[in-house]
């Protein structure tokens, strides 16, 4: 086999292998419009994914909007003045008055070796303690939003929540959620902008 050929094959594994090890810590229940996930805050609705790296670590992120059951069922379509939501069949235009923030983020090295097993503590300095800072934007318009309480969550393993509750009274769905996030001590900073027309890139 010849060198390039062998990059090829090794390039492919290395990526199945962070494919599955990325996605196995994640329960997920897949409809035709979403991507929701039952919490014991009700049931939370995916509104984005990012990859963020620190060195050789790299930090699968997914956010999810949770609020009782609001999002359960809740539909996008694109309407004469953009996108229009709907809960069967009855259009919804405003966020409830609090939404929880699911920050969810599972560690993995961005260039493991073939067969190498990560410790249940890999990144735990990196991880510990992270801040947040989030507004939300409509438009030409953003603004900065305090959240009301936050709590992380780590079992053992390579999987962290961090559940942020946010004033959300009469924020028009259409409206993005920008979040800024702070990693050890800010030695690494990242923006995720969730919201929900992502419901539309499925």
């Amino acid at each position: 086999m010849n060198r390039v050929m062998r990059k090829r094959r090794n390039a492919v594994v290395v990526a199945a292998f962070l494919f599955t090890s990325f996605a196995s810590p994640v329960t997920e229940a897949k409809t035709p419009h979403s991507v929701v996930k039952e919490t014991e805050f009700g049931t939370g609705i995916k509104t984005a994914s990012a990859i963020v790296q620190y060195h050789n670590t790299c930090v699968w992120v997914q956010i999810f909007f949770i609020s009782g059951q609001f999002f359960k069922g809740l539909r996008v379509s694109e309407g004469p003045a953009g996108p229009q939501f709907s809960t069967n069949k009855t259009l919804v235009e405003s966020f409830p008055e609090r939404l929880i923030v699911d920050f969810e983020a599972t560690v993995q090295k961005c260039n493991p070796r073939i067969n190498e097993i990560i410790p249940p503590d890999y990144a735990t300095s990196l991880m510990t303690g992270a801040t947040f800072e989030v507004s939300w934007r409509g438009g030409q318009e953003t603004r900065t939003v305090r959240p009301l309480s936050s709590e992380e969550r780590h079992r053992p393993g390579l999987r962290w929540d961090y559940f942020l509750e946010l004033p959300s009274k009469n924020v028009p769905l259409t409206n993005d959620l920008v979040i800024e996030t702070c990693l050890r001590g800010c030695l690494k900073r990242a923006s995720i902008t969730a919201g929900l027309d992502f419901l539309n890139r499925k």
